[in-house]
């Protein structure tokens, strides 16, 4: 809506100007009115309206007056003059000072209405020029932060010239003299909501933003994405600051988006020239976080060089497979745990070599069982879905996890070869479910058949060709069909009977296989007896 302000020393003509109008259904409303030129310069200072309607001769301050400190102050007010005499030296000066139009009263509701079009058409006009201007100014800004962002990125992959224009420009403008870098990755993984696409990328855009903000607070510097993650370059007066830089990032972030997050920074550096180490250093920082515990800053430490571990864990490899040959699970746990302590020295600081050490490990065991005649060939690791796997583990304990269920993988895939014991293993489990399916879990029901849950659902799937929880769903809606026929229990006891404290709940799964709420199939399949 367009702001109006009246002001008349009459307050009739205030009146009269009110009920003239229809000044909703123009987009306009009277937000204020004033009796004298003093409180209307009051009125235009607290308000801040978009169009004055003025008697242009009122006590204190003429409307001259008003208008002229409209212009000295530069606001963007559209003012409109009326008056009892045809006062034209007033008019001439009136709009020399930019009044959009000079009345004489009486006032004529459609030259008013005229008039008013006018001055709204003025501000429309200037309103979009401004917005062009606004968006002319955001566009600049955005190809001047690209370019920068090109700039450094050329830093760093050590493809400008450091006696360059560009970088004697970018020495300018980040003097430093110290300077570092950090790379920012939240932690999505460890939330339980599953992130959109689009959920990540505004995510993104809001880590850059609070970077952004502590980089500014710090001093100077420059804020991007590369390679997937917020990157930040700042210039500090003190070693200390890199530090405080890099945990004061963090605890927004967690604060802010609480979110997990991890700050990998890079060294002190004396040179803006030392960019590319300083991006190594806070990529290899960051990376160090897959071998650790617990992480919020990682700052850069040089890497001591390690010993080779080629023939131990070759070693370790062959005896892992000797225990699988002989049955022994306790010493293929122990015996993989140990190679583990050894990948994890070895790899320290390198996921990568982690993660291929671990997937040589599982194909040297899946060749050696193969070659036994243990396993079928068939039967051993598939290469592609195991290398993939592994590759997406986002920490190394939890490459440990995976790769002792691997080890419970191919012991039952061992004893999937004699076959009768998969048979005796699988009656005793379906007996298990057929007394308990109103009270079982996959965790109990794993436990019956000495299995971890999760490869319990691949064995169960294997024999039955269903998973875990729809089969338990089906024998339980079995039984709450037969109670449907043959008792004359509340739908909601039989839902309690078959493993459902909430009948609304067991009624739509009932619907969903049957077709029909269970009131319903009673009512079109009567009992037989």
């Amino acid at each position: 809506m367009i702001k109006i302000v009246l002001a008349d020393d009459e307050p009739l003509i205030i009146k009269g100007l009110r009920k003239l109008i229809d000044w909703d259904g123009m987009g306009m409303e009277i937000v204020g009115q004033a009796g004298d030129g003093r409180e209307l310069l009051q009125q235009m200072k607290e308000l801040q309206p978009d169009i004055v309607i003025s008697d242009i001769s009122m006590p204190h301050l003429s409307g001259i007056d008003i208008i002229r400190h409209v212009h000295e102050h530069g606001w963007d007010i559209k003012v409109i003059f009326i008056s009892a005499y045809q006062e034209f030296s007033y008019a001439r000066d009136a709009v020399a000072f930019g009044a959009v139009d000079y009345l004489v009263k009486p006032i004529q509701k459609l030259q008013l209405e005229q008039v008013l079009h006018k001055a709204a058409s003025f501000i429309h006009k200037h309103n979009e020029e401004e917005r062009r201007k606004g968006k002319l100014k955001l566009y600049e800004r955005k190809v001047h932060e690209e370019e920068l962002t090109e700039w450094i990125s050329s830093l760093i992959d050590g493809t400008m010239d450091v006696n360059s224009e560009v970088c004697r420009l970018l020495s300018s403008r980040w003097s430093g003299p110290l300077y570092s870098m950090g790379i920012i990755e939240a932690d999505l993984a460890g939330h339980p909501h599953k992130w959109s696409e689009k959920e990540n990328r505004l995510i993104e855009f809001a880590v850059v933003n609070i970077v952004q903000e502590v980089v500014r607070d710090s001093g100077s510097g420059h804020v991007f994405v590369l390679e997937g993650n917020p990157v930040y370059l700042c210039c500090h007066d003190h070693p200390d600051d890199v530090r405080q830089v890099a945990y004061d990032i963090h605890n927004k972030v967690t604060t802010f988006l609480k979110l997990g997050a991890a700050v990998g920074t890079s060294s002190v550096m004396e040179s803006i020239h030392s960019l590319s180490d300083a991006y190594k250093q806070a990529r290899h920082s960051l990376d160090m976080k897959y071998f650790l515990v617990s992480f919020k800053v990682i700052e850069y430490q040089r890497a001591e060089a390690s010993k080779s571990y080629n023939e131990e864990l070759y070693e370790m490899q062959y005896r892992i497979a000797d225990s699988f040959m002989s049955g022994d699970r306790i010493a293929v746990r122990e015996g993989m745990n140990r190679l583990l302590d050894v990948v994890r020295s070895a790899a320290y600081g390198n996921r990568s070599l982690a993660v291929s050490i671990c997937f040589s490990t599982l194909m040297v065991l899946g060749q050696a069982l193969g070659k036994s005649g243990l396993i079928k060939p068939e039967r051993g690791p598939d290469k592609q879905q195991i290398q993939h796997r592994l590759e997406q583990i986002p920490a190394f304990d939890a490459l440990r996890l995976v790769m002792l269920e691997y080890c419970e993988i191919l012991f039952h895939a061992i004893e999937a070869e004699s076959g009768s014991k998969d048979k005796a293993l699988m009656a005793k489990v379906m007996q298990y479910i057929d007394e308990h399916y109103a009270d079982i879990t996959l965790e109990s029901t794993a436990g019956v058949a000495f299995m971890n849950p999760s490869y319990f659902s691949y064995f169960f799937k294997k024999h039955t060709g269903h998973n875990f929880k729809q089969y338990v769903t089906e024998i339980r809606m079995k039984h709450a069909v037969s109670m449907l026929l043959h008792t004359d229990m509340k739908v909601y006891e039989i839902a309690d009977k078959v493993g459902y404290n909430n009948a609304r709940h067991f009624s739509d799964i009932f619907r969903k296989i049957y077709g029909q709420l269970p009131n319903d199939y009673r009512q079109h399949h009567p009992s037989s007896s």
